[in-house]
């Protein structure tokens, strides 16, 4: 387990028996749980990359009522064991190659396009991607210092993220290039990425389950 942010942890997964997993990245899981006596089934998009198919994992938002990310949170602990259903799902990169790439996520929808991203990183392909993340303050951002470090490791990777509240603490490294108060707009939008029609755009927002 990792925690990503104060309300957001990883989860990571290996086979039970020696295997791999075979996956497209933006695929999703759907996890069989046993909670208070019965089995719910909830599925989660896999934030990880399948260039790394020995581990799996997925990224989930604690929701203040949410009866599966608060198990989860609370109760999931190494070695624990639990059935898996997929991996399956069209939503995926690999389904529309293309020269350009614009990725529009906020909050927890981060995880699909992320699984995406570092599926061309850690390929060491340079390809041109706009990563522009929506998140509540610069605190909620899901992955930042990863984002950033791919951006720094391939030269057409651009990061942006747009904070409905930019809290002005000292000791906060903000990058005012990089991070701009209020929401997503078309003005935004062509600022940050000014050729976005000529780009293949992938969009994913939160979920938010009970």
């Amino acid at each position: 387990m990792r925690q990503e942010t104060h309300d957001v942890k990883s989860f990571y997964f290996t086979p039970l028996n020696p295997s791999i997993f075979k996956f497209l990245p933006g695929q999703f899981i759907t996890l069989e749980l046993p909670i208070a006596g019965e089995i719910i089934n909830r599925s989660y998009t896999i934030s990880s990359s399948p260039t790394r198919p020995h581990v799996i994992s997925i990224t989930v938002k604690r929701q203040p009522n949410g009866i599966v990310s608060n198990w989860l949170h609370d109760h999931m602990q190494v070695g624990t064991q639990l059935s898996v259903l997929g991996p399956t799902g069209d939503f995926s990169c690999m389904h529309h190659p293309a020269s350009k790439y614009l990725f529009l996520s906020g909050g927890s929808g981060i995880t699909p396009l992320m699984s995406m991203a570092r599926s061309f990183h850690e390929l060491a392909e340079d390809a041109d991607i706009v990563f522009v993340h929506s998140a509540r303050s610069p605190a909620d951002i899901i992955f930042r210092y990863e984002l950033d470090l791919m951006a720094f490791n391939q030269p057409h990777f651009r990061q942006a993220y747009i904070c409905q509240k930019v809290d002005k603490k000292p000791n906060w490294r903000m990058q005012p290039e990089f991070i701009t108060e209020g929401f997503l707009n078309l003005d935004a939008l062509k600022l940050i990425a000014p050729d976005f029609l000529v780009r293949e755009i992938f969009t994913c927002g939160p979920c938010t389950y009970l």
